[in-house]
């Protein structure tokens, strides 16, 4: 078979995966920051759970197995009932992109050690098991590190944004609700040429991209002392 048609289908049985598998987590992760903190509604709501078809969004979920990049359904968080509305919505905020950091860390964490251990080595030089598992998982790192800077941008409706909503004035808020349609119209013109922009420019710009790869340089921090530990 192919190389490249085994890469083709991996990629998309990887975004499936992420579908079935990390949003779940991702999802549930801050259904149980929301409790913690004071919020039982995704709780009570049957939210919290590993169950992905309570979380897919269908055309989020296109996005993803289409793109590599899309969103489930939301969350019913109610800051009201938290303890402290400010720090309940930047830690809720917070929950999504770090859960999506640390699934490409394990994920990346496995890539390394397949390739580094000796007894594996031979069956990383060729299609095998093992060398299709090491794919799925590092396309798996790699959509997980794009979804957790996507979601960290200071556009609504993403989390950056939830996140820098809590330190503005009261000024910017009511500038913000007043403006609040046409604001989320921009955001969504904005993102979608950062997604495009790369293609529309034969990727001489390419921000996002810039962005997503300074991150995943940076992640690969975590899991740089793999080899050195685990090699032959």
């Amino acid at each position: 078979m192919d190389i490249q048609a085994i890469r083709l289908f991996f990629k998309y049985f990887s975004r499936a995966l992420m579908l079935l598998l990390v949003l779940p987590l991702t999802n549930s992760a801050k259904g149980i920051m929301a409790k913690k903190l004071g919020d039982d509604t995704a709780e009570r709501e049957g939210r919290i759970t590993l169950n992905p078809f309570v979380h897919l969004d269908p055309l989020g979920s296109l996005a993803i197995l289409l793109c590599g990049f899309g969103w489930s359904k939301p969350m019913p968080i109610s800051p009201v009932r938290m303890r402290n509305y400010r720090q309940g919505v930047v830690l809720i905020s917070l929950t999504g992109p770090v859960t999506h950091f640390l699934a490409a860390i394990v994920c990346d964490f496995f890539v390394k050690l397949f390739y580094c251990l000796p007894a594996l080595q031979s069956q990383m030089s060729r299609v095998t098991p093992m060398w299709c598992l090491a794919l799925v998982l590092s396309i798996l790192s790699d959509i997980n590190v794009c979804l957790g800077v996507i979601n960290l941008l200071p556009l609504p409706p993403m989390d950056g944004f939830n996140i820098l909503h809590q330190f503005a004035g009261p000024k910017f808020n009511r500038w913000y609700y007043a403006n609040y349609q046409l604001i989320n119209r921009i955001s969504t013109i904005i993102l979608l040429a950062l997604f495009f922009m790369p293609e529309l420019t034969d990727y001489m710009f390419d921000p996002l991209g810039r962005l997503i790869d300074w991150v995943d340089g940076l992640l690969g921090y975590a899991t740089a002392w793999v080899p050195s530990v685990f090699g032959g």
